[in-house]
């Protein structure tokens, strides 16, 4: 299975053609078969943007999940903002992508704390939750947070037949979990990053988000110093990281 978008077309179509309906965490119960969409944003908000865009063209909604505490990209950065609301108004939802590794104490207090943070980024209130990278006892504890809905507690992750993407190995195939027709909810579970108009290796993948984060750094240079060429020419640049920061996922 690639990760092309044509293939995720395949599985959107699957999904209709096996009567499942597109849902989200708040209004899967009005639905036979609901398939809830969910993609955790752990390398790039623009990556998301693009494919956000994508499923608009497929006439679906997904849930997209806002890792904050993160070297790898800036939610609180104005572009970053901007796209985030305008899914958010294309009616996506966005929830809050929480690493448990990234702080010790009271979890509950420290989720309340970037819930507070993601929603003044979104100027809009945040109920939905999930984990990056999760621990087993995160997942087999059914843990519940005041005013948020967790998308590992047992509704979503037992109840639901659970695919995922992640690292580019599927946790259950979600074609063949379709077309299996053995299973009447699921949550399928992919990364925006990994996926292109034609497949690609991961070890590609991964080099261009490098690539992409040291174009952007550079950017990002020549904005907050005067005289960036002394230092550093566009043309070294270019050489370096691409011609003039084009990595599309053509």
């Amino acid at each position: 299975m690639d990760f092309s978008y044509a293939t995720y077309k395949n599985i959107i179509d699957l999904l209709h053609e096996n009567h499942y309906e597109i849902a989200d965490f708040k209004n899967y119960k009005q639905f036979k078969r609901p398939a809830i969409l969910r993609h955790d944003i752990d390398f790039s908000i623009e990556d998301s943007y693009n494919f956000s865009l994508f499923e608009d063209s497929l006439g679906v909604k997904s849930t997209y999940f806002v890792l904050l505490a993160t070297g790898f990209y800036n939610p609180m950065l104005k572009e970053n903002r901007i796209m985030l609301k305008d899914m958010l108004k294309r009616g996506f939802s966005i929830g809050l992508h929480y690493d448990t590794t990234a702080y010790e104490g009271d979890m509950a207090a420290s989720i309340q704390k970037e819930k507070s943070i993601l929603e003044n980024i979104l100027d809009a209130p945040v109920d939905l939750l999930s984990f990056h990278r999760p621990a087993p006892e995160v997942l087999e504890n059914n843990l519940t947070f005041d005013g948020m809905i967790n998308a590992y507690s047992n509704v979503f992750f037992k109840e639901f037949k659970y695919c995922s993407d992640s690292r580019f190995f599927w946790r259950d195939n979600p074609i063949d979990t379709i077309k299996s027709n053995k299973y009447d909810k699921l949550q399928i579970l992919t990364h925006a990053f990994a996926w292109h108009s034609s497949d690609f290796p991961a070890g590609y993948t991964y080099r261009r988000l490098i690539d992409k984060a040291s174009w952007e750094r550079y950017t990002y240079l020549t904005k907050n110093i005067r005289n960036p060429e002394e230092f550093i020419t566009e043309k070294e640049a270019i050489n370096r990281w691409g011609i003039k920061g084009d990595f599309t996922n053509a």
